[in-house]
C-alpha cells in the first residue's frame, strides 16, 4: 500500500511539475489551495500535500506556511570543475549581484591549509571574506586565499564589488585555467546564520576547491558556504 501512494504522489509532482511548465507560471506565483488542486487531480488532499512535498524537496516550489505554494526562483547552477563567475553567473538570470567586503588581510599558510594546497607553510596569501548577494539578498559567504607572489599589490579596492577572476585578468594577466571542487552538505553556524540571515546549524552547502591559472600555477583556494535552495550543481564532462 506504502509503495502505491508513494508511486501515485511522484507521478502527481510531475504532473503539477508539467502545469506550471504549460501553463507558464512565474517565480514567486502562487499555486492553487491544495483543496483544489485535489479536485482537479481527482485525488485526496493528502496525496497532493505529498507531491508537493515532493516539489518543494526538489527546490521547484517554496512553502510558506497559512499562505500556500508559491513557485520557487530558478537555482543558480554552477558546473563542477569549471572556473566560474558567481557573479556572472546570477547577472545572466537577469539578477543583481553585489559582494560586501568583510576581512581583506596578507597572512602566511598554516599547516591545515597548506595540506590543502600543497603550498609550503609559511606561504604568503591574501584572505578575502566577502558577503555575496543577490537582489539584495545574503546568499553566500565567501572566502579566498590567493597567491600573493601572483597578485602582488593586490589592494581592498581591487576584490570590493569585482569580480576576483576579472581583476586578476586585467591587472596581472591571469586567466584562470582549470580547477578542482568539492561540494558538502554541512550545518550553519553562529557567524554564517548571523551573515546569512538563516536559523542555527541550518543546512548549507559548502563549495570548496583550488582555481589554477594555464601554467598550472595555484591561483586561488577558496571555501564557500552558500544558501542550499539557492544552488545547483551539475556535471559536465570536459
Amino acid at each position: 500500500m506504502g509503495k502505491r501512494v508513494l508511486t501515485l504522489e511522484v507521478l502527481l509532482s510531475k504532473e503539477i511539475e508539467y502545469m506550471l511548465e504549460s501553463e507558464d507560471y512565474k517565480e514567486k506565483q502562487k499555486l492553487p489551495s491544495e483543496r483544489e488542486l485535489a479536485e482537479y487531480f481527482g485525488v485526496q488532499r493528502l496525496t497532493i500535500r505529498g507531491a508537493l512535498q515532493i516539489l518543494v524537496q526538489k527546490g521547484i516550489l517554496i512553502s510558506k506556511e497559512r499562505y500556500g505554494y508559491f513557485v520557487a526562483p530558478k537555482r543558480i547552477r554552477f558546473a563542477l570543475n569549471q572556473s566560474q563567475s558567481f557573479k556572472l553567473m546570477i547577472e545572466r538570470m537577469g539578477k543583481t549581484s553585489f559582494v560586501k567586503l568583510l576581512e581583506f588581510e596578507k597572512m602566511k599558510l598554516t599547516d591545515k591549509l597548506a595540506e590543502k594546497t600543497l603550498l609550503a607553510e609559511g606561504t604568503e596569501m591574501f584572505r578575502i571574506l566577502r558577503l555575496r548577494y543577490e537582489n539584495k539578498k545574503p546568499i553566500a559567504l565567501e572566502k579566498s586565499y590567493i597567491v600573493c607572489d601572483l597578485a602582488k599589490g593586490l589592494t581592498e579596492e581591487d576584490v570590493h564589488n569585482k569580480s576576483l577572476y576579472e581583476t586578476l585578468k586585467k591587472k596581472y594577466g591571469i586567466s584562470v585555467a582549470h580547477s578542482n571542487q568539492r561540494v558538502s552538505v554541512v550545518y550553519a553556524n553562529g557567524l554564517e546564520a548571523e551573515l546569512l540571515k538563516v536559523s542555527l546549524s541550518k543546512p548549507m552547502m559548502k563549495y570548496q576547491g583550488l582555481v589554477y591559472e594555464k601554467k598550472g600555477r595555484l591561483v586561488e583556494y577558496f571555501e564557500n558556504i552558500m544558501l542550499i535552495e539557492r544552488i545547483e550543481f551539475i556535471s559536465k564532462r570536459s
